[in-house]
Parts: structure tokens; C-alpha cells; sequence
């Protein structure tokens, strides 16, 4: 009897950091949120080769790399790896975790070898600064982690996960002619940062326990919106020097525009060129969907793309077959 294990998991956006003064004992601290519309999707089943078959040049390669590893450190039969679904890599919806740990559970469940998600994440290298994309595999939902003591490799902690109102609704805005910072260009940004003042971590902590936390939790989005708002603006402030900017002109040029039109709850997932506009219902989302459309059209700003997303409210989903 032929057996095959299938596992999907959600995209995620990362909406910042608490903490990135390195001099600290404890740093990042993240939130984050499991969105739809994007998941990896892979399927593992006995072959007489290891193969791996996948679309994405970039994606076959790290799988194929992870099998190598697990290879060198365990015992593993060969077999077929089917990607019929992936998250595009470098557009600051956590592509790469999703790789690896979709393909890490898989390896390790058809071969028994018992791995956590933690080990699994350690061995193969995520969570290095932030476990939002840990943790959406896990559970979904809106995500914040508790930051990891300075030089740790062990994956951060989650701190607590909360289920995304269903009224509200998520506008993504990603530029489709660029990628973002990963890899060595990522880290050098990170060492770069020197002599973060305090008064950001204040600030983002504040916004995190008293505005997202308690205006998701009572349903509150004017609330969610402005706390949201405060840490992407510090964000910006500490990467790219001003509160306004963000990683590519034409993002930036649109969330002027929302700005001027009086709306928070907006900001730029990861390193982008991903951008995101929280909406407090469907009627607000057509609302400002239209309007950033026509600005678009009007502006003649090329390269954009517009998607209506929702939170997703669990993580992944495992399913064996046998035939």
C-alpha cells in the first residue's frame, strides 16, 4: 500500500519589530499576521530517487538543498516532492520559512523521525529573528513572539496568537518589478543598525499592549489601526531614515496619497516591496481599493498589483493518503 502526506501552509506578513537595538539582552520581538490567497502546498510520496518537482527554479533548489541535509543527518528513504502550490520568494509574504518548514515536516513525518516544529526550524536555519513565520505554520491568526535573547539560535517564542476579526479585510499592494532584501543583503541591513534610540521600543511596546492587542481583542480597529501605524512609522524611521519612506518610490507615492486621504492602518510587510492596507469592513475595502485604482490609473504608476486578502485563522493543514 502506497502512502503520500500532503501539507499546505499560509503566507504571512510581518509588521514589525519591538526591539532592534542589538546592545540589548533581549531583541526583535515581532507581530505578524497568517493572510490567504497565498500558501505552499507540497506533496511527499516513496520514489526510487529523490526528485522534486516544482515551477519555481528557486524554490527546487532550496528543496533539494534541505533533502541534502536531512540526508547528512538522517536516515530518510528517497522520494518525490510535488509542488503544486508555492508563495513567490523575496515579496515579504514568508515564502522562505513555508519552504522550509513544509518540506522539513514532510521529510521528517515519512520517515518518522519525530522532529518538533522548533527542531525543524532550528536544524534548518529560521527563526533567526523573528518566529512569526514559525508560528503561522503552527496556528495561524495574528502572531507576536517574544523576542530572542542576543546570539540565541533557537527559534523566538510565541507570546500569544489572536484570531483575526472576520469583518476585517486586507488590501495587499506589491510592486511586481522588484524583490526584497534577503539572505547576506538582509543581514548586512540588520549590523548596520547602530545606537537605536530607546525611545522606539517605548513606543512600539506601548502601541503593541495598549492599541493592537486590546482593539483586536475588543474589536476594535481605530484603535488596531493607530497602534499599527505608530510601528510602521517607526519602522521606516529606523531602515530608510524617514517615517514617510518605504522600499520603493512607488509604494511610498501611493501611501502618501492614503495618508493625505486620512487613513491609518497601512504599512509595508518585511523588507516589501509588499505593501498593506488594513480595512475595517468590506464596504471600506472597495472604498479604498477604488481610490488607490483610480490614483494609480491617474499617476500612471506602473508595476503594481492590488489584491483583496483576508487574515487566515489557521495554520497548516496536514493530510496522509494511502492508495
Amino acid at each position: 500500500m502506497k502512502k503520500s502526506f500532503t501539507i499546505d501552509s499560509p503566507g504571512r506578513l510581518h509588521l514589525g519589530f519591538m526591539e532592534l537595538n542589538d546592545a540589548n539582552p533581549r531583541v526583535f520581538g515581532s507581530i505578524g499576521l497568517a493572510i490567504t490567497n497565498f500558501k505552499f502546498k507540497q506533496t511527499i510520496q516513496l520514489n526510487k530517487d529523490f526528485d522534486v518537482i516544482c515551477d519555481d527554479k528557486s524554490i527546487k533548489l532550496r528543496i533539494e538543498e534541505i533533502i541534502k541535509k536531512f540526508s547528512k543527518n538522517y536516515k530518510i528513504r528517497k522520494c518525490r516532492l510535488t509542488v503544486s502550490d508555492f508563495i513567490p520568494l523575496h515579496k515579504g509574504l514568508g515564502s522562505g520559512t513555508q519552504v522550509s518548514l513544509c518540506t522539513g515536516f514532510l521529510i521528517s513525518s515519512f520517515n518518522n523521525l519525530n522532529l518538533s516544529i522548533e527542531n525543524i526550524s532550528k536544524f534548518l536555519g529560521r527563526g533567526q529573528r523573528s518566529g512569526v513565520g514559525v508560528e503561522t505554520f503552527k496556528s495561524g491568526g495574528f502572531i507576536i513572539d517574544t523576542g530572542k535573547q542576543r546570539r540565541s539560535i533557537s527559534p523566538p517564542q510565541k507570546l500569544i496568537d489572536i484570531k483575526w476579526p472576520k469583518d476585517w479585510q486586507i488590501i495587499l499592494i506589491t510592486n511586481t518589478s522588484l524583490s526584497g532584501l534577503h539572505g547576506k543583503k538582509e543581514s548586512s541591513e540588520f549590523t548596520k543598525l547602530k545606537n537605536i534610540s530607546s525611545k522606539y521600543a517605548k513606543e512600539n511596546c506601548f502601541n503593541l499592549l495598549m492599541k493592537i492587542i486590546p482593539g483586536l481583542l475588543e474589536n476594535d480597529f481605530c484603535i488596531f489601526a493607530n497602534g499599527i501605524q505608530k510601528i510602521q512609522e517607526n519602522m521606516s524611521e529606523i531602515f530608510y531614515g524617514n517615517k514617510n519612506n518605504f522600499s520603493n518610490q512607488n509604494i511610498s507615492k501611493i501611501f502618501k496619497f492614503v495618508r493625505e486621504k486620512k487613513y491609518v492602518g497601512f504599512g509595508q510587510s518585511s523588507w516589501g516591496p509588499t505593501g498593506f492596507v488594513f480595512c475595517e469592513n468590506r464596504n471600506k475595502r472597495e472604498e479604498i481599493f477604488n481610490m488607490i485604482e483610480n490614483f494609480i490609473e491617474l499617476k500612471k504608476i506602473e508595476d503594481i498589483n492590488l489584491l483583496k486578502v483576508r487574515g487566515r485563522n489557521f495554520g497548516n493543514k496536514f493530510l496522509k493518503k494511502h492508495k
